[in-house]
């Protein structure tokens, strides 16, 4: 039975800002140790620093002997509850900036179970899969893009594949990041609403603004001083003054567009257009606020709620199904239910993360699920002279060794037979008891006896 995946959590991860000498003080910023709301930091809580600094080795564990202030505590080297206490030996520094993890858990992985143990390693201890970042001790971090409600509603032009501009209605698409991925909403068959993609931000997005120079009554057109030819046929726009009989604020769609000089609108997507009164002079812009997505939408979407995400480096909070992560965003700060995808980094829509992986033929591939860790993936390993006779191994890697001398039917990988002596060769074995299994399941991993002489699959996860 495998053992779950863990989630690596700490109390807190404070800064260590200066450490002392005398007394055995370490400062901290990034938390408040006495004063409300505190960071919940006891005396006897160990902890862990990311490098070593004043006297705190790096991969050591530590413990707070007692805390002094709201930003300084006296630091042990065992844990209060042994008496006498051993107080650390430190050095003065100051003006530090070294990670400290407190009271850590599940940050590691030890197959088998024993070893040194947290944090110190051995060669079968494996990182965890999420956790936050800046806790001591590997992760497989991942990349993800979580969905943000975007203000206001979208529009696409009114056929399917005609432009890649999407304009917006209340919106503020200049603050979109290129590359940003775009989704609206849509009412599916069942009444509730699925997130269509839309596409990705160009380097293009903000208002198109078109100065106004006049009206004229007959043909209701809106005469220009700039080029009306930027603005887009059935497409939202507003004005930023009034004139004309037209209001700012109010929402209008280009209706037709004679020529640079000369544009009429309508008061809804299609409609008929709106009539304006004659005005010889008129000082106001006409705002179209857009963004050109790389591709055609492929969508036709008219005043759609929208969300859009942008890729960052992240951290999974925890599991919630075999695809299914609550995912926090480096970056932005933001968590949410992401879902893995086949995709690289750039092509990640709202609420999908990637963990970028490699299997034995060094091709990148990104995690499609992940499993249990079911048991030792680099197991140790039996030099085939030093087999001791009477034991069951399996082959591991066959070499040069001619296994069949000392009791193998067979001289190749996953062979398991008792040992009748020793041989001479490269090869190796490894106990019958040990079934090194895969630890991850990708759209790509090696296949059994093809990758290094491995019997089963192996792929190793990025971060790991």
């Amino acid at each position: 039975m495998g053992r779950p995946l863990k989630i690596a959590k700490a109390q807190t991860v404070l800064t260590i800002t200066d450490t002392a000498a005398t007394g055995s003080i370490v400062t901290i910023s990034g938390g408040n140790l006495t004063t409300a709301p505190t960071v919940g930091i006891t005396a006897g809580m160990p902890f862990v620093v990311a490098t070593t600094v004043g006297g705190l080795t790096a991969g050591v564990t530590f413990y707070v002997s007692s805390i002094l202030s709201n930003t300084t505590f006296v630091a042990a080297t065992t844990n209060p509850s042994v008496q006498p206490q051993v107080l650390a030996t430190l050095t003065d520094t100051t003006t530090q900036t070294v990670k400290a993890s407190f009271a850590v858990v599940d940050a590691y992985f030890n197959n088998p179970v024993g070893g040194a143990g947290f944090p110190a390693t051995n060669a079968n201890t494996y990182g965890v899969v999420g956790g936050n970042t800046s806790i001591v001790g590997s992760q497989v971090l991942t990349a993800v893009a979580i969905g943000i409600s975007g203000t206001g509603t979208l529009y696409t032009p009114t056929a399917v594949n005609t432009s890649a501009v999407v304009v917006g209605v209340g919106t503020d698409l200049a603050n979109l990041a290129t590359g940003a991925a775009v989704q609206i909403a849509q009412a599916n068959i069942n009444g509730s609403t699925d997130f269509v993609n839309l596409g990705f931000a160009s380097a293009t997005h903000g208002n198109v603004s078109v100065a106004v120079a006049n009206t004229t009554v007959s043909g209701s057109v809106i005469g220009t001083s700039g080029n009306a030819q930027t603005l887009i046929v059935d497409m939202p726009i507003q004005f930023s003054a009034n004139f004309g009989g037209l209001t700012t604020g109010t929402t209008y769609f280009v209706k037709t567009i004679a020529n640079a000089a000369a544009f009429t609108v309508s008061t809804s997507q299609g409609g008929d257009v709106q009539a304006v009164t004659a005005n010889a002079s008129v000082t106001a812009n006409a705002l179209m606020n857009r963004v050109v997505l790389t591709a055609n939408a492929n969508v036709i979407a008219s005043n759609a709620a929208y969300v859009y995400a942008n890729d960052e480096a992240g951290f999974i909070v925890r599991q919630k199904g075999k695809t299914k992560y609550l995912v926090t965003g480096a970056t932005s700060g933001l968590t949410g239910v992401c879902y893995t995808a086949n995709v690289a980094n750039s092509a990640l829509t709202p609420n999908t993360m990637n963990i970028l992986s490699t299997d034995a033929a060094s091709a990148t591939a990104y995690v499609s699920s992940i499993n249990d860790y079911n048991s030792e993936v680099f197991p140790t390993q039996v030099a085939s002279g030093s087999l001791v006779a009477g034991t069951v191994y399996t082959i591991y890697s066959a070499g040069t060794t001619n296994w069949t001398s000392v009791g193998a039917m067979a001289n190749m990988t996953g062979i398991t037979f008792t040992a009748t002596g020793t041989a001479a060769g490269t090869g190796t074995a490894v106990a019958y008891s040990v079934n090194p299994d895969i630890i991850a399941t990708f759209n790509t991993a090696a296949v059994a006896n093809a990758a290094n002489g491995q019997p089963n699959p192996i792929v190793t996860i990025a971060s790991a």
